[in-house]
């Protein structure tokens, strides 16, 4: 008796604070935008959207910078070490808000899924820590490896979420595809008349736009978001039974 009294508190707390924690990880991800708005307007010769790469912001010495293709920009961000502490914070959240949502809802591929967007967390971290000035080869590496896994993490993740919940999917669904265009023009010459930064942008925050989505569902959603299925701790239905 007493046995079964903790365990079905520990089921009925962990049902609680996990979709709640979960959620909140994956919100706290957007305050990455506002920051890095807020780096952005510190630059002394101004910031270019376009013209200039997201990690721009994050180099460490003011300078003439020469991209891929040539063309040179100047870079100086007085507030870097805000911006790479943003880089570092966002994924550790992303990564954390995935292995939490894995714990949440079944399937071997959602999980896959989930593993995978957690790596591209720690890519996200891995970039803040690898300053492009300072480690241009790492830096570049990690970004690749980022996107790659944000992308393969997210496919896997569809089918169990359109199972579950379909406005979700949808989201998922425009997310790659929008990344997967931003790369494309990311490695397309004179990235067709948007410029890099722009280009950059589409590719790879959408992750964080779709984490915000993420936890939005996680949050307003009664039980993180299940429709259906078991309940990963009890094994039993969700569904109620009427009559």
């Amino acid at each position: 008796m007493p046995t079964s009294t903790v365990d079905t508190g520990r089921v009925r707390s962990n049902r609680t604070w996990l979709p709640w924690a979960t959620a909140v990880c994956w919100l706290l991800t957007l305050s990455y935008f506002p920051v890095s708005l807020v780096v952005a307007h510190g630059w002394p010769a101004g910031y270019s959207m376009s013209g200039n790469y997201i990690s721009d912001l994050g180099i460490t010495r003011c300078g003439e910078y020469t991209d891929r293709d040539g063309a040179s920009r100047w870079v100086c961000s007085p507030d870097h070490a805000v911006q790479n502490v943003m880089f570092v914070s966002t994924g550790l959240l992303t990564f954390a808000g995935a292995l939490g949502w894995a714990r949440m809802w079944r399937g071997r591929r959602f999980r896959a899924g989930c593993a995978l967007v957690a790596v591209a967390g720690l890519g996200i971290t891995g970039i803040g820590l690898a300053p492009w000035d300072i480690r241009p080869q790492a830096h570049d590496t990690i970004a690749l490896a980022q996107w790659f896994a944000q992308l393969a993490g997210m496919v896997l993740i569809m089918a169990e979420v359109a199972r579950r919940r379909r406005g979700l999917a949808v989201g998922t669904m425009l997310a790659v595809a929008i990344s997967v265009i931003g790369g494309v023009f990311l490695f397309a010459r004179n990235h067709f008349g948007l410029g890099a930064g722009v280009s950059e942008r589409i590719a790879f925050d959408t992750l964080t736009v779709w984490s915000g989505q993420v936890g939005c569902v996680l949050l307003l959603t009664p039980e993180g978001g299940r429709r259906g299925g078991r309940h990963p701790e009890t094994g039993r239905s969700n569904r109620r039974r009427h009559g």
